[in-house]
């Protein structure tokens, strides 16, 4: 188990030695009162600074309460070293943090794998022509070919509908992002923002995106079957109309009697 502390061996302003045991006396609280500590190392990364000092402890009259712990006895056995603390990193995040904010990069550098972190040690640290091959998804592909460049090299890796439109949108190449974008948001997005509404209609399949085309674009009559979802039924009937053709896709019974309560004043 192990406690993170500041440079100087404290937390909150509360003093800690070497070989220590401390308690308090009433039962420890889960951020209230009581010593925090964490079952691994990495972990302490989460709620301090990655400099901070990192000793091994025992604890004793242990609260768990979901994944996190406190106790109401903690004794500091020793404190580990830099050394012992990198050699346990071998996550991208943790790499690319402890590079830009402690160093050893020669070390973290193939520790870096992920995109998103790739993408961030490129942006930041720099060995671009390392990073580059990284980057194999298509939003962090999206993010360098706007913020670092070798888009010629990036087009390819961007297949996701999303940063197929965000590329499109900000960056150009629609003849090529146009048969990228399946996926209902973001066909509905394109059509409203970039254009060609006859090619995305067909790709707008999903029953939000079909009321939302419905009622900001049109086609109703198209529109009006691929709403089945009932929450979307619901939203049709009260903002479009159609209140007989919805009235059976509404499942929850507070919506019904609204609509059924429109059908009344229609009749």
């Amino acid at each position: 188990m192990y406690l993170a502390f500041d440079s100087d061996l404290m937390i909150h302003n509360y003093q800690f030695e070497i070989g220590k045991t401390y308690l308090i006396e009433d039962t420890p609280v889960l951020w209230v009162k009581g010593f925090h500590f964490c079952r691994d190392v990495l972990t302490c990364f989460k709620y301090y600074n990655i400099n901070s000092r990192i000793c091994e402890v025992i604890a004793e009259d242990i609260v768990d309460s979901k994944g996190q712990v406190i106790s109401r006895k903690i004794t500091i056995i020793r404190e580990l070293s830099k050394q012992e603390i990198m050699d346990r990193i071998t996550g991208s995040e943790w790499a690319y943090l402890w590079a830009l904010h402690i160093g050893n990069r020669e070390v973290m550098i193939d520790r870096v794998t992920d995109p998103e972190w790739a993408y961030y040690w490129a942006k930041y640290l720099g060995n671009r022509d390392v990073m580059i091959d990284r980057i194999t998804n298509s939003r962090y592909a999206y993010y360098w070919a706007k913020y670092i460049g070798n888009k010629e090299v990036m087009i390819d890796r961007v297949t996701d509908s999303e940063w197929a439109y965000h590329w499109a949108l900000l960056i150009g190449n629609k003849d090529v992002m146009v048969d990228r974008v399946t996926d209902s948001k973001w066909a509905y997005w394109w059509a409203q923002d970039i254009g060609n509404k006859e090619v995305m209609i067909d790709r707008v399949t999903d029953s939000e995106y079909a009321y939302y085309w419905a009622k900001y674009i049109g086609n109703r009559e198209v529109m009006i079957d691929r709403v089945t979802e009932s929450r979307w039924a619901y939203y049709w009937a009260r903002d479009i109309g159609n209140h007989d053709v919805m009235l059976p896709r509404i499942t929850d019974e507070l919506q019904r009697r609204q609509i059924e309560g429109r059908i009344k004043q229609d009749s």
